[in-house]
């Protein structure tokens, strides 16, 4: 299960299946394809700074994340 403390980076490289889902979800994931910031930003920000970052319901985020992780 995906929590507020995981990690972007953790979660993505876990389920690479989300980035896209990501992606299609909003144009404000588009930094996830920015390897630089990906790979940098990504290995700090946990889910609810993505969430808070890009204005995402915290709650909602998880369960999309969750739901959508297989």
């Amino acid at each position: 299960m995906i929590t507020e403390d995981d990690k972007i980076a953790d979660v993505l490289t876990r389920y690479p299946i989300l980035k896209e889902h990501l992606l299609k979800r909003s144009p404000k994931f588009a930094n996830l394809n920015n390897p630089i910031i990906f790979n940098t930003v990504g290995k700090f920000a946990r889910i609810k700074d993505v969430a808070k970052n890009t204005g995402e319901e915290l709650t909602e985020f998880l369960d999309f994340l969750n739901k959508h992780k297989d």
